[in-house]
């Protein structure tokens, strides 16, 4: 894969990332949905009805961000729906802005609200939990990472602005080749750098090579995730490639599932769930039941009589072995065309999909409705 300009993505971050605020989670108080009896009736335009004020001035904020917000002060969906039956929109908007005033004391907590000029409207929300890492700062500490354990950028991928996610692929100049089985060849010394303005996280990247397909792994270690440059933090993080331990523990606890994935059918609650997750990404449908075609093979086993409870999903085999099912996401997620190459859904399903890999598995000898097939 050809190297990434590291000059030029730097330009390109500069010259697209949308403008941010970052204030204290008590500076922003909610004032209403539009037209909601709460006495906001502004003709505001954009994606999202939800008015808030942030140090005074009213902002449109999308239902996201709002769910955001709201988890961030600890407001579930059912407390929402017990005040608001007890006292009206009203009711729930003071209860809503006690609980972000009163939780400022205890823990405070500050927030990065990125906006959309285009929609006007607040359209991301970055937790700063210790300083704020501008991008600057972050590709300063890149290309030290890169030059300190001899790496090569080879791509990126961003969200729907950089400041919400930036993630840099990088390959080792000295590539490592491990096999898990025959005709598994997997490329598993390369890294990943993710950024948003309140923290850098450095995870891992296997190529299965047989197909190109992705994969990316969280590193499991107390210094992959800082949320400051200071100098021993970044001391420690830029160390971790060097711990060869934590590569072959990384590896083998892949190939194990790997291999067992290999053996073992899938369970139609695990179709179900892969199929749930390809719908959260927005994948196409007709590749959705392609890659996970669980309302299909429902079917077959409702029209052989089964009962098709919930609880007995677990039990019942899909048509396909776990590895294939996985391989059909990271596929998807790797080499689809319907993607823009720099979205970074495809790293995100990419970790979604290992994630369910290494899952405890739900078929061991259950129900099987192809076994005469």
């Amino acid at each position: 894969m050809s190297e990434l300009s590291i000059s030029a993505l730097r330009e390109l971050v500069d010259r697209t990332q949308a403008p941010y605020k970052i204030v204290r989670r008590d500076a922003v108080e909610y004032v209403g949905r539009l037209d909601d009896g709460t006495g906001v009736t502004a003709p505001y335009e954009g994606y999202g009805k939800n008015v808030y004020k942030v140090e005074g001035t009213e902002v449109l904020v999308n239902d996201f961000v709002s769910k955001e917000l709201d988890e961030l002060i600890g407001l579930t969906p059912k407390q929402q729906k017990v005040v608001k039956a007890a006292s009206g929109e009203m009711g729930l908007r003071d209860f809503r802005n006690y609980l972000a005033t009163a939780g400022s004391f205890t823990k405070p907590q500050s927030i990065a609200l990125i906006a959309n000029p285009d929609s006007k409207t607040v359209c991301g929300i970055v937790p700063i939990k210790k300083q704020e890492i501008p991008s600057d700062s972050f590709f300063d500490f890149l290309e030290m990472f890169l030059d300190e354990n001899h790496l090569v950028p080879v791509r990126h991928e961003a969200a729907y602005s950089a400041s919400s996610g930036l993630t840099v692929y990088m390959d080792s100049v000295d590539p490592v080749v491990k096999q898990i089985a025959p005709g598994e060849d997997f490329l598993v010394n390369s890294y990943f750098l993710r950024w948003n303005l309140g923290q850098i996280e450095l995870g891992r990247y296997y190529e299965r090579l047989v197909c190109s397909n992705g994969q990316t792994e969280t590193i499991k270690h107390a210094d992959a995730k800082i949320m400051s440059l200071e100098t021993d933090v970044v001391r420690s993080i830029l160390n971790i490639p060097k711990y060869t331990e934590l590569l072959e523990e990384s590896f083998g606890r892949f190939s194990q599932k790997a291999l067992e994935a290999i053996s073992v059918r899938a369970s139609m609650a695990e179709l179900k769930l892969v199929s749930q997750k390809l719908d959260r990404y927005l994948v196409d449908s007709e590749s959705s039941a392609r890659i996970a075609p669980y309302t299909e093979q429902l079917q077959m086993y409702a029209d052989n009589g089964y009962r098709c409870d919930p609880f007995e999903l677990r039990e019942m085999k899909a048509g396909m072995s776990v590895w294939e099912l996985y391989n059909g996401v990271t596929d998807y997620a790797s080499n689809n065309t319907f993607w823009d190459r720099d979205d970074n859904r495809r790293g995100m399903l990419q970790e979604e999909a290992l994630t369910f890999l290494m899952k405890q598995r739900d078929i061991k000898n259950y129900k099987d409705v192809f076994a005469g097939c």
